[in-house]
């Protein structure tokens, strides 16, 4: 099987992860940065015709929480299980709304200063 590279960068240019000459293996991370990230995947092969597989789960906000993981540390199910992602879900609809709010502002200031100035 052929080594492969992977890199993953932020949309600043920062880079999360970074492996070579790697057979198998998975990877995550966390960040606070909006936008674009960028996942690159090559192979640094001589033979010609060689191919890999790769498998990609690209999980963002709420779905990267391992819920059976919290459910058993905090003893919960069911419909107690079920309100605790809502909770969540809830709270980063919040988070978006104030981001959307910040930038309504700096919208609306940016086209004031274009406009009258």
């Amino acid at each position: 099987m052929p080594d492969r590279s992977d890199r993953v960068t932020s949309p600043y240019g920062n880079t999360l992860h970074h492996s070579e000459n790697a057979t198998v293996g998975q990877f995550a991370f966390t960040t606070a940065e909006a936008g674009n990230y960028l996942a690159c995947f090559w192979i640094d092969s001589a033979e010609k015709g060689s191919g890999v597989s790769v498998n990609l789960d690209w999980k963002i906000g709420i779905a990267t929480k391992d819920w059976d993981a919290i459910a058993k540390k905090e003893k919960i199910e069911g419909v107690e299980l079920e309100l605790r992602k809502l909770e969540v879900a809830v709270q980063t609809i919040h988070q978006n709304l104030i981001y959307l709010k910040e930038r309504q502002v700096i919208y609306s200031t940016s086209l004031w200063n274009i406009f009258c100035s």
